[in-house]
């Protein structure tokens, strides 16, 4: 999964009220960047990790290498059962991950089941077909912007750009007790850090789906909205937003 940004690693650590020796699950860890934010919050935590890429988990294990506590990184098939025992788990977290399963519901169902009674749950995800970037004439960057909502790579399951703004409903709907919701809204002015990440991640992905002859924009098209990204950057006028809903919940 894509890296999530440090504001929504500290709202993690904020809502998952783990205790210093608890036990958080990350499902869909990628990389690591959130478990590396709890391990520097708490040392002596016992971290775990699922997710179904061994690339971006030996990048993980890099992360956590120091980490002077337990630290568990394993590639799960998230659409089964979780290889947890029932209340189990202090806190589990997860960015950006229900859109790429056919049964979200199933999920939520398996963290209330491995979260220990008064355990939490928090929740995180891009409202992808919200995101704002200026730049490109606006019928361009607005076909530009449904594409990357809708797109589905050859290893999703399924792809759902509202997932944010259902995730409220979701976890509302699971056995787990929905307590907090709010958003955060990722700002900028420049083309760097998650701004430029995500433009990135925009273009190489309708790229990759343009080759495969799929998808609603062509390589032409995506390229003329890159480039005007960028020249809009380089005179002063880019601005970039994108909003991630994030709901707590937890386990009576």
């Amino acid at each position: 999964m894509p890296e999530t940004n440090e504001t929504l690693h500290d709202r993690f650590i904020e809502l998952s009220g783990l205790p210093e020796r608890g036990r958080v699950v990350d499902l869909g860890c990628g990389a690591g960047p959130a478990l590396a934010a709890f391990a520097s919050r708490f040392p002596h935590a016992h971290l775990t990790g699922f997710d179904r890429s061994e690339h971006a988990l030996d990048t993980a294990r890099e992360r956590l290498q120091h980490h002077s506590a337990t630290a568990e990184l394993a590639s799960v098939d998230l659409r089964e059962k979780l290889p947890l025992a029932e209340a189990s788990v202090d806190a589990v977290i997860s960015s950006n991950l229900l859109e790429c399963l056919p049964d979200p519901a199933q999920l939520l169902k398996e963290i209330w089941r491995v979260l220990r009674p008064g355990g939490r749950a928090v929740l995180s995800h891009s409202d992808f077909d919200a995101i704002v970037i200026s730049g490109a004439p606006v019928d361009l960057d607005r076909r530009v912007g449904h594409a990357f909502a809708d797109d589905a790579p050859p290893w999703m399951d399924s792809s759902d750009g509202r997932t944010g703004r259902k995730l409220p409903g979701l976890v509302h709907a699971s056995p787990l007790v929905r307590t907090h919701v709010e958003t955060v809204v990722t700002s900028s002015t420049e083309l760097t850090g998650h701004a430029a990440r995500r433009v990135g991640d925009i273009r190489g992905a309708l790229r990759t789906t343009a080759r495969r002859g799929h998808g609603t924009v062509g390589l032409d098209e995506i390229n003329k909205w890159y480039s005007a990204v960028q020249q809009a950057a380089a005179a002063g006028d880019f601005f970039f937003a994108e909003t991630a809903v994030v709901v707590a919940a937890h386990r009576i």
